[in-house]
């Protein structure tokens, strides 16, 4: 009877390991031969390189450079572990933690396949761990590509930054063709023009044996660079602006007033961003960076706003000669203050600047001269003038992030304050005050009119992909008399020309400047200044503006960085 039992239970037994392979061997067979080949075929990725930045002479500006990764595939590490743990402290100098932390994401997230676990390591040391590594299964030295910002902080808002897609963005981009750590553009160029920068990723498929070992190549696909980006930018004048700035916050913008290129666009404080390009660490810097005061990861140029000040009078003069209610003989005298009712509106000089026509009340930036004329004027007169150049709407730029600014008027109030407007608004309205917020670029977009004659610029930084022009936008003509712009650009002249004028700090030997000063009030310290201006008088090639938070008098500082502009472009035989 036992022996019986015994033998119905290897029976039994014999029964269940049969059935166990007919599963695993029949049943199975897909799913475990599918598991087989893709042990055995591993793909290496080869990064498509991004497109290059060029300035407008065909300098490099951004390019991409190589580095060095290690990878592992984790399963076949085996009991190889301690003998990898030991070479990447000695030879590449990795804390014990770290190693431990990339080995288990190793191991839970990518098993199979090629994990990095450190990454942009330097040149001799790569050469050094291969070496060393031999005969470790499972351990390799990729190469890949990454972005070399050759001038640092130079250009920084311009070119923008990189940073590694995050799990929730792949989920949306993995349609697109990227990948786990892939960079995209962040800010900038990089963020605007990334689908043209970006190449397409290669690499190879190879069969390797049950030790990790290389047996046969069984195919590789060819990566594709990125297209490469040229810029109407001038590196000089780039450099020089972001030179002048130095410690200030504030922003410049320079143009060619006929075409709307780019010549350099700067913003401070600024950050260099191949800081972004190390591994692992570009959301910890990002934070970084924007804890820092002065925000330097915000593009002053296009997305500050700010009380324009009395650059604005070239709008509140507009208005008011093009509708006829002032003309070249109106003349106002300024004691020192206007009074308004119960009111008293002060000018900036106390003894006030005597009897002035328009020509004077811009050389001197009288803000008398201008309350009287912006009351003539009138709160709906400004409101269109002041959106016919521009204010209240995007430039176009070829940047993103770009805002809009505030152009007030009767209908906004009523919407956003739910009040009526007042008289003594239209007073502020006139030197720049009150509600109106703008940008520098908006600022620089209304004196590149006035240098042309009265064309509207769209304006753009990238004048070719590759082989590929891309055409301007046509300037659009402001519907503003010629007697208009003619009058106001004398006044223009006169402001750096004269020896009265408030913006005689920017007046460059044998050229001929014209411009505007402006000094805005700041409910949060010192003022703001502003110079905005452009040259030569007669054959304008370069318009510009300049703005320092919390800079004082727009006369001074923004007006002597408005010369060292100017100067910089006549040297290198721009102007």
């Amino acid at each position: 009877m036992r022996d019986r039992l015994v033998a119905a239970a290897i029976s039994l037994l014999f029964l269940l390991i049969c059935l166990g392979l007919f599963y695993t061997q029949i049943i199975r067979y897909p799913y475990y031969a599918r598991l087989s080949r893709n042990n055995s075929i591993r793909v290496i990725p080869i990064d498509g390189p991004r497109g290059n930045i060029f300035d407008r002479n065909g300098l490099p500006l951004v390019t991409s450079r190589l580095s060095f990764d290690v990878a592992i595939v984790y399963q076949e590490l085996r009991g190889q572990r301690t003998s990898l743990v030991r070479l990447l402290k000695d030879t590449l100098g990795m804390p014990g933690s770290r190693i431990a932390e990339s080995l288990a994401k190793a191991s839970s997230l990518r098993p199979y396949a090629p994990f990095v676990i450190a990454e942009d390591i330097d040149k001799d040391k790569a050469i050094a761990f291969e070496e060393e590594s031999f005969g470790l299964d499972g351990v390799t030295v990729q190469t890949r590509s990454r972005r070399d910002y050759i001038y640092k902080n130079t250009g920084s808002h311009l070119f923008g930054y990189l940073s590694e897609i995050g799990d929730e963005e792949l989920e949306d981009l993995r349609d697109s063709g990227y990948r786990l750590k892939d960079n995209i553009g962040r800010s900038g160029l990089e963020k605007y023009y990334e689908a043209y920068l970006r190449g397409a990723d290669g690499g190879t498929q190879v069969e390797v044996d049950s030790r990790g070992r290389q047996v046969r190549l069984l195919g590789v696909r060819e990566p594709s660079c990125g297209k490469d980006l040229y810029l109407t930018i001038d590196l000089s004048i780039q450099a020089m602006c972001d030179k002048l700035l130095g410690n200030h916050i504030g922003a410049i913008v320079a143009i060619n007033p006929n075409s709307g290129e780019v010549l350099a666009i700067a913003s401070h404080p600024s950050f260099d961003p191949n800081i972004f390009v190390k591994p692992n660490t570009s959301g910890q810097r990002l934070k970084c960076l924007n804890d820092r005061i002065g925000r330097p990861m915000s593009n002053r140029a296009i997305s500050g706003l700010y009380a324009p000040g009395s650059v604005f009078k070239i709008v509140t003069a507009s208005a008011a000669l093009d509708t006829g209610k002032i003309n070249h003989n109106t003349r106002f005298t300024c004691t020192g203050s206007f009074k308004l009712g119960r009111g008293k509106f002060d000018c900036w000089k106390e003894e006030g600047h005597g009897s002035l026509n328009i020509q004077g009340g811009l050389m001197n930036s009288c803000n008398v001269f201008f309350y009287n004329t912006g009351r003539l004027a009138g709160v709906d007169a400004m409101e269109f003038y002041a959106k016919l150049f521009g204010y209240g709407s995007l430039t176009g730029i070829d940047l993103p992030d770009e805002v809009k600014g505030v152009v007030p008027g009767r209908t906004w109030k009523r919407i956003h304050r739910k009040d009526n407007w007042y008289e003594g608004e239209t007073i502020n309205y006139a030197i720049g005050q009150g509600y109106l917020m703008v940008t520098p670029i908006q600022v620089m977009r209304m004196m590149a009119a006035m240098a042309n004659g009265g064309n509207l610029v769209k304006p753009y930084i990238v004048k070719q992909i590759d082989t590929a022009p891309i055409m301007p936008e046509k300037p659009k003509r402001i519907a503003i008399k010629d007697e208009t712009t003619n009058e106001i650009r004398q006044g223009l002249y006169e402001v750096v020309n004269n020896e009265k004028g408030t913006g005689k700090h920017a007046k460059v030997e044998g050229l001929y400047v014209a411009g505007k000063t402006g000094t805005a009030q700041n409910p949060q310290g010192r003022t703001h200044a502003w110079f905005a201006g452009f040259a030569p008088y007669n054959n304008p090639k370069i318009c510009l503006v300049v703005f320092l938070e919390h800079g004082g008098k727009g006369g001074l500082e923004p007006a002597g960085i408005a010369r060292g502009i100017f100067e910089e472009a006549k040297r290198i035989g721009y102007l």
